[in-house]
């Protein structure tokens, strides 16, 4: 058996180089398709697509699917895999959304059933060991909507994205892989950084008798706390129409550290909260206090947005001292979620000794020596990253970030190659 891992590929994106486009804006096979391609390999059982594949953070849906249809469209002629596993990240969280709405809302409603609640994580689990029973094929084990005659989560609204259609596998937020010589856990890697984990890192914080959740959050819970922020960050703002525009500008704005605009913007403060504010005849003390307020509240917002640093392209961001903690956390979620998956399913996953992720577009190739340690109840667990598919400004110039392109063949074990 064969599979490739990729991620953050961006489609829709400006920047990208698997899907670029010509002097009509028209989406056009990338730059860097053909290294992908040769990398990848032809007859893969599966493609897995480890998150930010499509980016509806800054765009519409519309032009990120125009996007993405070229790029599946060329994998499906080059026969790069007889399927796809697709793990949503970020950027695309809405993807995994539409799954639970489609499989447990609208099917429900057009069976004459009611809508059941959101499954929030389906983990999915590939067997290759050499006693495995499981024909080396994935297993979804809380998935029933299939006739059992074809890849499971297949035949939901991404199949068609192709001309002939494909088989696009969804599971989310993870994937186990056991081999004969390690036990792999594949993830995006979204849930490593602060804003995604923000809501279930305070609510347990503020509020815990009321979650009921226990001593320890498993993997459902942390996603389901998390759903609202991901819902808007992930897709709300692309979707914004207008608004999108002055957004994205915000974000490129940050991270190039020009805050003119910003300043602007925040400097029409105090007019605002002056309109808003109804004072009596003693309205321009009060008015001098709210001023005096805005202008801290100015003054700290910029100068906490001087020193933002960027998630993605971030050497250092794996190996933060909070960073740590919340791969941590992650893990000891995914624990309990083998653990409940073993005790219902004949899976005998064991506890993963690797995390291969994404999200930072910082690649570490398999089998590193100085790739990044995390250490969980004396566990030593390596992590490894695929890099991204983007392309980024620096000192002025246009430069690729890297990728890596993961494999894995049953006679030759786990590999990955870099692409610069």
């Amino acid at each position: 058996m064969k599979l490739a891992i990729i991620s953050d590929t961006h489609f829709g994106d400006p920047m990208g180089t698997l899907v670029s486009y010509d002097s009509s804006n028209k989406p056009i096979v990338g730059p860097k398709y053909n290294v992908f391609r040769e990398a990848a390999g032809k007859g893969n059982r599966y493609l897995i697509l480890l998150g930010d594949i499509f980016d509806f953070s800054i765009t519409s849906y519309s032009k990120a699917y125009e996007a993405g249809k070229v790029f599946f469209e060329q994998v499906k002629r080059d026969q790069i895999a007889d399927e796809m596993i697709y793990i949503p990240g970020n950027h695309d969280a809405d993807f995994w959304h539409t799954v639970e709405y489609e499989v447990n809302v609208i099917r429900r409603i057009n069976q004459g059933k009611n809508p059941r609640d959101f499954r929030f994580s389906v983990p999915g689990f590939i067997d290759v060991r050499s006693n495995s029973q499981t024909s080396n094929d994935l297993i979804l084990p809380d998935v029933t909507e299939h006739d059992g005659t074809g890849p499971k989560y297949c035949g939901l609204f991404l199949d068609r994205i192709t001309e002939d259609p494909s088989y696009f596998n969804f599971a989310y937020p993870n994937v186990y892989m056991v081999t004969d010589n390690e036990s792999v856990l594949i993830t995006h890697g979204q849930y490593f950084e602060q804003y995604w984990a923000f809501a279930s890192e305070w609510v347990t914080k503020l509020a815990p008798e009321a979650l009921e959740i226990g001593d320890q959050m498993d993997l459902k819970e942390m996603v389901g706390i998390n759903f609202p922020l991901s819902q808007l960050a992930g897709s709300g703002i692309g979707q914004a129409g207008p608004f999108t525009k002055v957004v994205r500008k915000v974000q490129r704005d940050i991270k190039d550290g020009q805050l003119a605009d910003i300043t602007g913007y925040l400097g029409r403060l105090d007019k605002e909260i002056d309109k808003q504010t109804q004072y009596p005849w003693y309205k321009q003390y009060l008015e001098w206090v709210t001023d005096v307020i805005s202008c801290w509240a100015r003054k700290k917002i910029l100068s906490g947005l001087k020193t933002v640093e960027s998630t993605r392209f971030d050497e250092e961001f794996i190996h933060k001292k909070e960073v740590q903690k919340r791969v941590k956390d992650f893990y000891k979620a995914s624990q309990i979620e083998i653990h409940r998956l073993n005790q219902s399913y004949p899976l005998n996953i064991p506890q993963p000794d690797t995390i291969i992720f994404g999200h930072t577009h910082q690649p570490i190739s398999w089998g590193d020596k100085n790739a990044p340690k995390a250490v969980v109840n004396d566990q030593s667990i390596s992590l490894y990253n695929t890099g991204g598919w983007l392309d980024r400004m620096e000192d002025g110039e246009i430069v690729f970030c890297g990728a890596e392109v993961f494999k894995y063949d049953s006679n030759k074990g786990f590999s990955s190659v870099r692409i610069e």
